[in-house]
């Protein structure tokens, strides 16, 4: 019974993923590259734009990497317990 469920999820939230990356390109949504880069940026002043930035730390990316890492295994091994009990 469980199963089934999880497969619902996985369908429909992958449905839900195509139809928004197809609306996204009818809409053209990626036509202005040039543009989209500068929105971040939009309302600072040019010593702000001109300051250096602190690199991006190593740590936080793989703070990141193993978290993903350690969710998708516990997502992983909650399906193989489920799997065996049906």
């Amino acid at each position: 019974m469980f199963i089934p469920l999880w497969l619902f999820y996985l369908l429909s939230g992958t449905i839900m993923a195509v139809v928004t990356l197809m609306w996204a390109v009818r809409s053209r949504q990626f036509e202005d590259q040039d543009r989209a880069r500068f929105i971040p940026l939009a309302g600072l002043t040019p010593e702000e734009l001109s300051a250096p930035q602190p690199p991006v730390a190593r740590a936080g990316r793989a703070a990141i990497a193993i978290t993903i890492g350690i969710g998708g295994l516990a997502l992983l091994w909650c399906l193989f317990i489920v799997w065996k009990q049906a």
